[in-house]
């Protein structure tokens, strides 16, 4: 839910709870009002019907009082006036009127008298009918205004934190960014504090990424004036023990110099040095890179069976699609038996490859970190499946890997919210078994 949505909820609730208490403290000021407005008025006609008795002039009902009556008394009360009033004069409790009646005391030529005026007024039902018309229509209108009024200044005041929130979510650790100008304090705090968190995040990006490349640089130098040495040192004459240990030697530094490289893909990879900007057909890859190790296959005698499905549109950039397909081959090629067997499924939602090898002793779970090696090729370097995994997160898919004997399945969703069809699944498993 948006702020302002929130804001405007607040503020219709806190009406709707007020206005029940406000109307009950109207409606009792009110008819307080109005009963003292009238029994002042009822007080001045008994005042003036006693002074025209004690004129003797003809007793006359005022205009003003509904009728006046005289009563004479023994003796004066010790109170001057009574006042009594009457919810319903007419006794059948639908009356919309009450009966306000004001009694005044006083001796009028020598006698005392009991000078009693009644009139009506209006009830509190009637009142309180009064008032709920009016306060339905007045929050009817304080609804529709707040609602008009707060998207209208939620386009003006938050604006500028929209667009800080924009700038924020389209940022990039290649560049500073610039915050919106505000005259708001809680906003150009929040500015403040995100432009110098976001400086802070470039600069020491770019100081880790330049030292990464400087370092890898660096590396690569000495890796190949070592890798050389080593050339010239094995045309010498050297007998078979140094010529082992040679090679040994020549198998590391290609190790390291591996190793580095994974390490900077890798590096790039979670810096999001890839943009993704259009589809490619990762069908077209998937060939390509069959193609390329046609004969690392031939020399382990490994049998390929594909079902490789056409146009398939998928957004991941060129790059790290041939990564993508390369590691995964190459790692069903490198854990494979001789003789063996690999299947190749390619679908619109998914890619599975299964190969034939060695029952794993390291854990699932731990195959997609770094530096983390199966049982079967002791030449691994523990990162091509951390690179498919990195690649995953990256493109938004999801890569799992799980042993059913004598298959080791690794597949990779493009759809991760789509549900998988196990017959479908079972299916290819049992058909590649049959094959193997």
């Amino acid at each position: 839910m948006k702020l302002v949505d929130k804001f405007t909820l607040w503020f219709i609730g806190v009406i709707v709870v007020t206005t029940p208490i406000t109307s009950y403290i109207c409606l009792n000021n009110i008819e307080r009002k109005i009963d003292d407005v009238e029994i002042a008025r009822l007080k001045t006609v008994n005042i003036k019907a006693a002074a025209r008795m004690t004129d003797g002039s003809s007793v006359n009902i005022p205009r003003d009082a509904s009728f006046t009556t005289f009563t004479s008394l023994p003796v004066l009360p010790a109170d001057s006036f009574r006042i009594r009033k009457d919810p319903d004069p007419d006794g059948n409790h639908k009356s919309l009127e009450s009966r306000l009646t004001v009694s005044t005391f006083m001796t009028i030529n020598g006698k005392a008298y009991e000078v009693t005026t009644s009139s009506y007024v209006p009830a509190s039902r009637q009142i309180l009918n009064a008032i709920l018309d009016t306060v339905a229509w007045k929050l009817l209108l304080i609804i529709i205004c707040v609602a008009v009024s707060a998207r209208f200044l939620s386009q003006h005041i938050l604006h500028t934190l929209r667009l800080t929130m924009k700038k924020i979510h389209n940022f990039d650790l290649k560049k500073k960014i610039t915050f919106p100008q505000t005259n708001t304090t809680e906003f150009k705090e929040l500015n403040t504090f995100l432009k110098k968190m976001t400086d802070q995040a470039v600069e020491e990006y770019t100081a880790v990424k330049q030292f990464s490349e400087n370092a890898s640089h660096e590396l690569q130098t000495p890796l190949a004036v070592i890798r050389g040495k080593l050339e010239l040192l094995s045309e010498t004459n050297i007998d078979e023990c140094q010529a082992t240990l040679l090679a040994d030697m020549h198998h590391a530094i290609e190790k390291l110099s591996k190793i580095n490289r994974s390490l900077i893909l890798l590096s790039k990879m979670e810096n999001n040095e890839f943009a993704v900007t259009e589809h490619i057909k990762f069908c077209r890859v998937a060939k390509d890179v069959l193609a390329a190790y046609e004969d690392r296959l031939e020399m382990k005698n490994i049998e390929v069976k594909r079902e490789l499905d056409k146009n398939i549109q998928l957004r991941i950039h060129p790059v790290l699609a041939d990564m993508l397909m390369n590691n995964l081959l190459g790692n069903a090629i490198r854990h494979n038996v001789q003789d063996g067997m690999i299947h190749i499924i390619l679908k619109q939602q998914k890619l599975v490859i299964k190969n034939t090898g060695l029952p794993p002793e390291t854990p699932p779970e731990e195959l997609f970190e770094r530096f983390r090696k199966s049982n079967q090729c002791s030449d691994s370097v523990g990162l091509g499946l951390a690179i498919v995994k990195q690649i995953c997160e990256v493109c938004d898919f999801k890569v799992s890997y799980r042993y059913k004997a004598p298959l080791h399945i690794l597949q990779v969703d493009f759809c991760p919210e789509s549900v998988i069809n196990e017959a479908e699944q079972d299916k290819f498993e049992t058909a590649a078994v049959v094959t193997a």
